[in-house]
């Protein structure tokens, strides 16, 4: 499989580290990512398992700690703030809720795709928008850039992907589940403190506060109701929705809604209520 050239789409997490390890055998990896730059959006991935397993052997572990967000723990707690129960991040070998390397999403996203980048092409801006496979090669139109042709194109862009769509026709009838989770950033305050916060409200609905390593906080909602397209409305839909949805609610949420309105990436922060 050397000289082979691999059109990855999406620069996430997963292209990357797919680009990565294609470069340590020997084949050119091109990468496509259809916003100008690397997301800075997403919030906290929690590395364990596999994916740590994976970090180390790409000697990126000692890298990833360095931008782990240090959280202590999660503590579940009720609408004047009392602790129900917690665990900390060492609450069953660091594979309790909380793990023992947290980072965010965009953290980690960065970490990777400098690792690719020395034996990496980046096509930032662009997107494919035809695929044909002769059966020895894949010819590919790009939106912006020129056609070109590859050995392998892998599409790493997400479950609602754009690419999947080019190849198996629409992939957007996933099962749902019916959970609904916003998530955003908020400006932290001196009691939010180090470990993660989780209140269950009434009817199926949650609010959690957890820190993060640029000293800002991450928050986010979530409610069970049945599929409804809540996740097609425009952003300002989707936050009268969610101000209607928790009004009422105590504990921090007041907070969390007014904060809201302000955050710099609430936007698009609606997650689809699909599993797969």
């Amino acid at each position: 499989m050397t000289h082979r050239n691999v059109l990855i789409a999406g620069a996430g997490v997963a292209g990357p580290t797919l680009a990565y390890w294609l470069g340590r055998h020997g084949m050119q990896a091109t990468v496509v990512e259809r916003t100008p730059v690397l997301r800075e959006g997403g919030q906290t991935v929690d590395l364990r398992g596999a994916g740590r397993v994976v970090a180390r052997k790409m000697g990126l572990e000692h890298t990833l700690q360095a931008y782990a967000t240090r959280e202590e723990g999660i503590r579940f707690v009720n609408a004047v703030n009392r602790t129900e129960a917690a665990f900390g991040s060492g609450a069953f070998g660091g594979r309790g809720p909380i793990a023992d390397l947290e980072i965010l999403r965009a953290d980690l996203s960065r970490v990777l795709y400098e690792a690719a980048h020395p034996h990496t092409e980046y096509l930032f801006g662009d997107e494919i928008t035809h695929l044909s496979d002769t059966g020895k090669r894949v010819d590919v139109a790009f939106r912006n850039g020129p056609d070109r042709a590859f050995d392998l194109v892998v599409a790493a862009d997400g479950a609602r992907s754009r690419t999947r769509d080019l190849v198996f026709g629409d992939t957007t009838d996933l099962r749902p589940v019916g959970l609904t989770t916003a998530y955003f950033t908020i400006s932290r305050r001196p009691s939010d403190g180090a470990w993660a916060r989780w209140h269950n409200a009434t009817q199926g609905r949650t609010a959690t506060l957890r820190p993060d390593n640029r000293g800002t906080t991450r928050a986010s909602l979530a409610y069970i109701s049945p599929p409804r397209g809540d996740e097609r409305l425009a952003p300002d839909a989707q936050k009268q929705l969610l101000r209607r949805l928790f009004a009422g609610v105590g504990w921090e949420v007041p907070r969390i809604l007014t904060a809201m309105d302000t955050a710099d990436d609430a936007d698009t922060f609606t997650l689809p209520p699909y599993g797969f």
